[in-house]
């Protein structure tokens, strides 16, 4: 999993230098940034926001007693996925016009019309990433990350290939292309590992399961908290539009070199943690889930930390070596550099809120972390359009930590009390037989 992570963000940062030499700190890409936000958000909303979180005790617990059932649930979450995401599409896509104001109001009008075009084809990614997602959660209940891990380096070579292959003839819209290319890769990976463990997909609509039921209701608050992330940097993403060209850019390029260390230490030890915690509570071990809880900690503490100085100390030869050249000027280097700069102290904060949401979803309680991520979600946007007239683009990062730390804090205030709701198994029952009377 860590493996395949660092790949995916290696392979992440040569698509960022691609748009860098290609097109630069410019409106073209401003655009697509603005439009890939709410396709994105969208399918966190729908999808995303519950399925890891509901699908993989639930799965879990099916898998042990009843696989036939177990894949009998999975089928019918993939097939509501599919109709939602279509749904959502067909409204992005005859509405792109009139949405496109809500991500870049401070674009002009023909850049909003960019925006729009672009976004109807961004549009049917959501339904890939559907299907593919409920497919991965599927994989991480049974431990098997080595083609999960691979989706999203399949997805990234999708981008590149647009930018590389199709932008020369399209210009931006060859990007677009290539990201729904990458989205179909995407799912492919995930569905040739499902295949191979056994899994056949068959539309199925079993929506009146307890199972199912259960989904949705672990769903409903999931569904406000896991987009605010996406949330967040939709607001970002309005505040830098009215910053001057080339700001959205700059914020996304600092964003993603940051998202590195998060993703590598942060969200891979979450996720390989989450499965063993929930079969913790499931077996009712509380010393596993406490043993396996602080140990993904105080690793993900250490790494990111030490991630975080590092970034921080080669910030500058790191954006100029990797962004540096073609259409990319020396004030954009310099610009992102110092933006990077103040985004690393987020990284350890951010990457051990990961872990602690999931030590939350493994219990089976969605709402604490929702509840943090909004508060987070506040202080960050309403931090940040307080704090941009006086620090420009730089107000976003600072803000963006503090908010951070704020729902860290919060978390590990609370976690102890759901913890204490964890049974503990009982000590065995132990009978001495008398030899003698054996």
């Amino acid at each position: 999993m860590g493996l395949t992570t660092l790949l995916s963000y290696g392979l992440g940062l040569l698509r960022d230098r691609t748009f860098a030499q290609i097109f630069g700190a410019s409106r073209d890409l401003d655009a697509y940034n603005a439009a890939f936000l709410l396709p994105d958000l969208l399918f966190n909303i729908l999808i995303a926001s519950g399925i890891a979180a509901a699908f993989v005790p639930i799965f879990t617990e099916l898998f042990h007693s009843d696989r036939k059932k177990s894949y009998e649930y999975a089928n019918s979450v993939i097939s509501a996925a599919v109709m939602t995401m279509a749904v959502a599409a067909a409204v992005l896509a005859i509405f792109a016009e009139s949405i496109s104001v809500l991500v870049a109001p401070g674009f002009g009008p023909e850049e909003r019309l960019l925006v729009a075009k672009i976004l109807r084809i961004l549009a049917l990614s959501p339904i890939l990433f559907g299907v593919s997602n409920a497919l991965g959660a599927m994989l991480i209940a049974k431990r098997r990350f080595l083609f999960y891990g691979l989706s999203p380096v399949l997805y990234n070579l999708g981008i590149i290939g647009g930018a590389i292959l199709l932008a020369p003839k399209f210009g931006i819209m060859g990007v677009a292309i290539g990201t729904v290319i990458g989205a179909l890769m995407h799912l492919g990976a995930r569905l040739i590992d499902s295949l191979i463990a056994g899994f056949r997909f068959q539309a199925q609509f079993k929506f009146k399961t307890p199972e199912f039921k259960k989904t949705i209701k672990l769903m409903l608050p999931k569904m406000f908290g896991h987009p605010v992330e996406l949330a967040t940097f939709w607001g970002f993403t309005v505040i830098a539009s009215t910053l001057g060209i080339g700001s959205v850019v700059v914020m996304n390029f600092a964003r993603n070199f940051m998202s590195v260390p998060v993703s590598l230490i942060g969200i891979t030890f979450s996720t390989t943690a989450f499965p063993i915690m929930a079969k913790a509570v499931s077996d009712h071990s509380k010393e596993e889930f406490k043993k396996t809880l602080k140990n993904s900690f105080w690793l993900i503490l250490g790494g990111s930390t030490l991630a975080a100085v590092v970034v921080f100390l080669i910030r500058e030869p790191l954006i100029r070596i990797v962004l540096g050249g073609g259409a990319f000027s020396e004030e954009a280097i310099v610009k992102t550099a110092t933006t990077l700069g103040f985004f690393t102290l987020a990284m350890p904060t951010e990457s051990l809120v990961h872990l602690l949401a999931r030590a939350f979803y493994a219990t089976k309680n969605t709402v604490i972390p929702v509840v943090m991520s909004i508060i987070g979600l506040a202080i960050a946007v309403g931090g940040g359009y307080l704090l941009a007239p006086r620090l420009d683009i730089l107000a976003i990062p600072i803000a963006f930590a503090l908010a951070s730390l704020v729902e860290l804090i919060f978390l590990l205030v609370l976690l102890p009390s759901r913890l204490k709701k964890i049974p503990s198994t009982p000590p065995p029952v132990i009978i001495e037989i008398d030899s003698h009377q054996s």
